[in-house]
């Protein structure tokens, strides 16, 4: 297991995103993470984190605020290192979702598939942006993607596309 969350879902969903990790960058994305996990249950912490997750009202928006400070104190830390810019959006997942399962833990709130869909979209609109990821960039690269790939299915095998 990555991290220590106890939750089934997140856990599932940790699982998820590093099988997904190009195994050229497995190597950085296992330092980044454990780097990272690290910090976030360093006992120097603890007190900072109950406090935080304290006053949190909207769980999905700290998860993704705090996981894109954390990459970028990593990310500076690296001397603004490539595999770890490589590596940022996964790893950001899986910060984001620690905190979930500690705030969790603390009886703050309940995760739901519906908070870990907010969460991933909190960490996309909060780490992009850090990397030079505008959405306009976004759509851009999804565009040329999309005209690139050939049509699937049946009518496009019949076609020989």
């Amino acid at each position: 297991m990555l991290g220590q969350a106890s939750n089934p879902m997140l856990s599932q969903a940790e699982q998820g995103i590093e099988s997904k990790v190009d195994s050229k960058m497995k190597s950085a994305f296992d330092k980044v993470v454990h780097a990272g996990l690290t910090i976030m249950y360093s006992p120097n912490l603890q007190d900072e984190m109950k406090k935080n997750l304290a006053n949190t009202k909207d769980f999905a928006e700290a998860a993704g605020k705090g996981a894109s400070r954390l990459i970028s104190n990593l990310y500076m830390q690296s001397k603004k290192a490539k595999q770890v810019q490589d590596v940022a959006v996964p790893a950001c997942m899986i910060f984001a979702f620690e905190y979930l399962d500690l705030a969790e833990k603390s009886g703050r709130v309940q995760v739901t598939p519906d908070l870990i869909s907010k969460t991933t979209q909190a960490v996309a609109d909060s780490v992009l942006p850090m990397f030079g990821m505008t959405q306009d960039k976004i759509q851009e690269m999804m565009r040329k993607k999309a005209q690139t790939q050939k049509p699937q299915g049946i009518i496009a095998g019949a076609r020989g596309a």
